[in-house]
């Protein structure tokens, strides 16, 4: 028998009924303390692991493939609560999972990119049942995904997930593994020399902050990495902050939103392209309408301004590969109710589930890597970016890697009446900026004086 899926006025009927039994289970104040404060903040950075020596091996080999993992027609979509586990009844343009696999001959490490909303935790925990069988630990494998919200769900069990992407298929997040593992074997099978290089270029036009609504204080750099094997071949790895949610959310069509138009527009320039979610937390994109036209103008825009700049991008080999994984330590949960109170962390749990968190990290030559499992807000990039400047270095910042949290914005935002600073918002006022904390000493780490010390 189908279970339906409860609406938000049946939730809020459901919770009103609770308050009113046992006020206590279902409310309680908003915890204020300063992060720097706190014993989960004190907890992280004890456990900080330095990333494995820069001791280097032979020049880094690249390789590279994808594998195309779309369901069949009647998935469940994921990206919109009020979809309510709608299901797709065409494919504009299939999803994939795009792979790089990497090498010095004594690290192994892959940069795994998803045409999915997250890289779900379902899939993530599947994925570190196989590590072990390959020899890998869990921070060789670096997640990531495009984040559109026009992409295939089935892969989350409790109720916030079902609201978020339908019915949970065990079949569907099997798959997806399955797919995911073949990529990461035929990437490393085609492994070669490689050259590396970093480029940016501004993208101003195509963001805005949905969060003040404004065209400033925001994350407006259209960043890539590009991969130029020994025999000619060339692959590109970009990162943008602009949500892709230009479809709109009650079209039953699946479709990987602007990311797929620009990897496609990319691909006809060079061999491949892969595409990962930067900080996308309150930022979208610049488009005149809710339409394909406008995914697609909005992906070939980004793709052009890569292309001009990829014929004089220098690049260098280099023997550099490193990897660590930070396990993030979680403060109670603080799922928004008004001004000064919290549902009950049980309350959250009921709805999101218990998942562990953590940050991805990976140096490829002198650009590093960073992993947060969250729609993470681009107003914090210029903080990292200029730190990593100082050290001599290149940051990307990815979301959605294998755990999520919510959203991560700036404190001064909290007070907003808005989807970002309510609604998800999981972990308080000042989850932002601990976050931000963590992935500056994970930077710092990384650092050429680090490795000299």
């Amino acid at each position: 028998m189908k279970t339906a899926i409860p609406s938000y006025p049946s939730l809020l009927i459901w919770l009103a009924g609770l308050l009113l039994l046992c006020p206590a289970c279902v409310v309680q104040r908003l915890d204020q303390t300063p992060y720097t404060q706190t014993a989960y903040y004190k907890e992280t950075i004890a456990q900080l692991p330095m990333p494995a020596p820069a001791a280097t091996g032979d020049t880094l080999q690249v390789g590279w493939a994808k594998v195309n993992i779309t369901p069949p027609v009647g998935t469940p979509l994921a990206g919109y609560g009020k979809r309510r586990g709608m299901r797709y009844g065409q494919v504009h343009d299939s999803a994939w999972v795009r792979t790089f696999a990497l090498s010095n001959g004594n690290t192994t490490a892959y940069i795994v990119a998803l045409d999915m909303l997250i890289a779900p935790m379902s899939v993530e925990k599947q994925l570190a049942k196989e590590y072990t069988k390959l020899g890998l630990r869990p921070d060789q494998v670096y997640l990531t995904a495009t984040h559109t919200h026009s992409s295939f769900g089935g892969w989350q069990k409790k109720l916030a997930g079902r609201l978020m992407a339908g019915k949970y298929s065990k079949t569907v997040v099997q798959q997806t593994v399955n797919h995911i593992l073949q990529s990461m074997q035929l990437a490393q099978q085609r492994q070669l020399p490689a050259r590396i290089g970093y480029g940016q270029i501004s993208a101003a036009a195509l963001v805005k902050n949905r969060l003040t609504g404004t065209t400033t204080n925001l994350d407006s750099t259209l960043r890539f990495v590009k991969f130029e094997q020994a025999d000619g071949r060339t692959a590109l790895l970009c990162t943008f902050s602009a949500h892709p949610t230009i479809l709109p959310s009650m079209q039953p069509v699946l479709s990987r939103d602007y990311p797929g138009e620009l990897v496609d527009t990319l691909e006809h320039e060079v061999t491949f392209a892969a595409f990962a979610a930067g900080a996308v937390g309150s930022h979208q994109a610049q488009h005149p309408d809710e339409s394909f036209e406008s995914t697609a103008a909005v992906g070939r825009q980004l793709a052009q301004k890569i292309l001009q700049q990829l014929s004089t991008l220098p690049t260098a080999y280099t023997a550099v590969l490193r990897t660590a994984q930070v396990p993030l330590q979680l403060p109670t949960p603080q799922w928004r109710l008004g001004e000064r109170k919290r549902f009950a962390p049980a309350l959250f749990y009921t709805f999101f589930g218990r998942y562990t968190a953590f940050i991805s990290s990976m140096q490829v030559g002198n650009t590093i890597l960073l992993g947060v499992p969250a729609d993470y807000s681009g107003e914090f990039m210029p903080r990292l970016a200029e730190q990593a400047r100082q050290q001599g270095q290149e940051v990307l910042v990815t979301g959605f890697n294998g755990g999520y949290v919510g959203y991560l914005i700036p404190d001064k935002h909290y007070g907003l009446h808005k989807y970002e600073a309510r609604a998800m918002n999981f972990y308080g006022p000042h989850s932002g900026s601990y976050v931000t904390a963590v992935l500056q000493q994970v930077l710092t780490r990384f650092s050429p004086a680090a490795r000299n010390d």
